[in-house]
């Protein structure tokens, strides 16, 4: 079969090592291995070389743009950057438009986007089968980020338009589905519910570097609480630092690791001072996707304190795939892939419960074995990429 892949963001490429790029770029190799003709139209680049600069991750505004951002009311920023996107998407459709014509695909395939709907347009003119890939709620997310634009009803229209075309639409949660039946009536039985997947190959541990880790932080007889991610405030570290510092009044011998960058570092620094507990937390900072596994390697329970209600977070599997004990939020996305008592204790976000689910881990290691093996068991066999490229495909036929 001939697939086109599309992703019409102006940024968001296939060679990084952030989450987007990593979806889709795994897709497209998936769909290959299964020996389709896969033409990826990606206009945020498909070689480094390409990449804009704002897709750099040393971007810098420069002072004059961050000046202007200052001084113009904040909905006029949001909507005159909303109009550049409408703009871009004029070019993209007509690069798609060209690659329709010249590859002849069975199938457009579109990792979708806020206020991008050339995809649609251009599958719906051509008459070909236009499959959606859906991963937020883009309007409510955007303004989340971004606050109101003068262009939010003309991309709730968008939405409706993109998901009334597909055929099919894949999103990565049951609760992102329902929204879009809710939300802009999209028909539930062209829905298929496709959580994050991982590449297991792509997986691999130094045991030296391993070594050198235990080491450096002086984790011999230790047991190793961690987390791995973004320091931002909706992913709960500061949550996870208090229940830290509750469990540790009685568990001496333990310490917290926390792997990541983000806004709130520094914020997280003071409060494990205010707890008194900075001897026991290790803050490594930003580290190579790469060699992250190689932390994740020396923690003995993993943890994810806090999740959106619509994503599904990649580094649960990744957890998994190192058969981790992990204890992870009371969320849609996650008991769409995760069974509580099974694959990990599901917790709500709460201080009070999260220690109660450390102490029961570190207590029952045992129990907590037996669950890193059921969830590392269905990692393998549910969550890779092959398995959503399967997916995509089977709905061709």
């Amino acid at each position: 079969m001939r697939i086109l892949y599309y992703s019409p963001h102006p940024t968001h490429d296939i060679v990084s090592e952030v989450g987007y790029a990593t979806h889709q770029r795994e897709v497209i190799l998936a769909l290959k291995a299964l020996g389709h003709d896969v033409l990826p139209v990606i206009m945020g680049g498909t070689d480094a070389s390409d990449l804009s600069p704002l897709a750099q991750a040393n971007y810098q505004p420069s002072r004059i743009k961050v000046l202007i951002k200052k001084l113009v009311p904040r909905f006029l920023w949001t909507s005159f950057n909303n109009f550049k996107l409408r703009q871009h998407d004029i070019k993209a459709g007509n690069r798609l438009k060209e690659a329709i014509v010249e590859f002849k695909p069975d199938l457009i395939y579109e990792r979708s986007e806020y206020l991008q709907d050339s995809g649609a347009k251009h599958a719906s003119e051509a008459g070909i089968k236009y499959f959606l890939e859906v991963n937020a709620p883009f309007v409510e997310e955007m303004r989340s980020f971004e606050g109101y634009s003068l262009y939010e009803n003309k991309a709730h229209s968008i939405e409706t338009y993109k998901l009334q075309k597909a055929d099919r639409v894949f999103a990565v949660s049951t609760s992102l589905a329902d929204f879009l039946v809710k939300r802009y009536q999209c028909k539930k039985d062209k829905i298929i519910v496709q959580p994050n997947c991982i590449n297991p190959t792509k997986v691999s541990v130094d045991t030296s570097e391993s070594d050198r880790i235990g080491t450096e932080f002086e984790l011999k007889d230790t047991s190793v609480i961690g987390f791995v991610g973004s320091m931002f405030p909706y992913h709960g570290v500061d949550i996870l630092i208090n229940a830290f510092a509750e469990v540790s009044k009685l568990h001496k011998n333990i310490k917290l690791m926390i792997v990541g960058d983000g806004s709130v570092l520094n914020q997280l620094k003071i409060q494990t001072k205010q707890l008194g507990i900075e001897s026991k937390v290790i803050f490594t900072g930003k580290i190579p996707h790469g060699q992250v596994f190689n932390y994740i390697s020396v923690m003995d329970i993993c943890i994810m304190a806090k999740s959106n209600w619509y994503g599904s977070p990649v580094k649960l599997f990744e957890y998994g795939l190192m058969k981790k004990p992990i204890i992870a939020p009371d969320t849609a996305p996650v008991k769409d892939v995760m069974i509580h008592g099974k694959d990990a204790l599901i917790v709500q976000d709460n201080m009070t419960e999260l220690a109660d689910a450390i102490r029961e881990l570190l207590e029952n290691t045992t129990k907590a074995n037996e669950m890193a093996e059921s969830f590392y068991t269905k990692v393998m066999a549910e969550y890779n990429w092959k398995h959503a490229a399967d997916n995509i495909v089977k709905e061709c036929i």
